[in-house]
């Protein structure tokens, strides 16, 4: 039986853009927004140009189509529901499990000349809360009551060390290694998945968003920026932050989704 998805959810509205960097030939990232599926993707594709676009669209591709259909119809899951994570959860989970193994088998075909990979994040509206799922280090950060806070975790190198404390997030930012990644999909069968389920209220603001921000912008950088926007109008911050990021170097490309939840 089909496992479909329930409809109680909060109003919500949101917005897409994506820029290509200023170092780059062509945009790897890709991103999907469907305000009726209440699902949001965006995947920062590596491996240069071909490969890079390649994964990240694929990915893309891969995980909105099994997340659509599985709430409509019978489908084969690549492992049974785990009881610990929600339903939308256990989609996303099954979801990029299955985009991972896919984007392995296009990386083994013998026109393929480099290793192709990319990172993930995705969200699902579910009821009064958002289902994240989070590969790389693409970020989700709720914007509430005037405070920032990063939902997700870099899977990264430096992402380790702030965890650990060996570096301050300034040291973070600036360090030589914040883009070594210590998983993505497409390299090796078993990457590290982060599942998260954060709490929606009426004035909340979802910010996903890849490294072509956040390594331009700290997070007091990209608070100070939403909140300069009087009306909240969407895209008037979502293009906003692009052009700051774009006018702090911008040499990476840039992702940016918003939603923004109401009564």
């Amino acid at each position: 039986m089909a496992r479909s998805l329930k409809q109680d959810t909060m109003k919500f509205t949101s917005f897409g853009f994506s820029e290509i960097g200023k170092s780059r030939a062509h945009n790897e990232d890709r991103y999907f927004r469907d305000e009726k599926a209440g699902l949001f993707l965006i995947a920062d594709g590596m491996g240069g140009h071909v490969s890079g676009e390649t994964a990240s669209q694929f990915a893309i591709d891969s995980i909105r189509d099994f997340v659509i259909r599985s709430r409509a119809q019978e489908v084969e899951w690549p492992s049974p529901p785990r009881k610990d994570l929600t339903p939308e959860q256990n989609r996303l989970l099954a979801a990029v499990t299955l985009a991972n193994r896919r984007i392995i088998g296009l990386s083994s075909r013998r026109f393929v000349t480099r290793r192709m990979g990319t990172t993930l994040l995705g969200a699902a509206v579910e009821g009064n809360h958002l289902a994240l799922v989070h590969v790389g280090d693409s970020r989700a950060y709720r914007i509430r009551a005037g405070q920032i806070l990063q939902v997700t975790q870099d899977h990264s190198f430096v992402g380790e060390q702030l965890k650990s404390g060996l570096l301050s997030r300034e040291e973070a930012r600036a360090h030589p290694q914040r883009n070594l990644l210590t998983s993505a999909l497409g390299l090796g069968e078993n990457p590290r998945i982060d599942l998260y389920r954060s709490g929606a209220a009426p004035g909340d603001l979802y910010l996903l968003c890849t490294d072509g921000l956040h390594a331009a912008l700290s997070d007091e950088e990209l608070l100070a920026i939403t909140l300069s926007v009087p009306d909240r109008a969407l895209y008037k911050i979502g293009l906003s932050l692009v052009l700051k990021a774009n006018l702090a170097g911008g040499r990476d490309d840039t992702t940016v989704i918003l939603i923004a939840f109401s009564e």
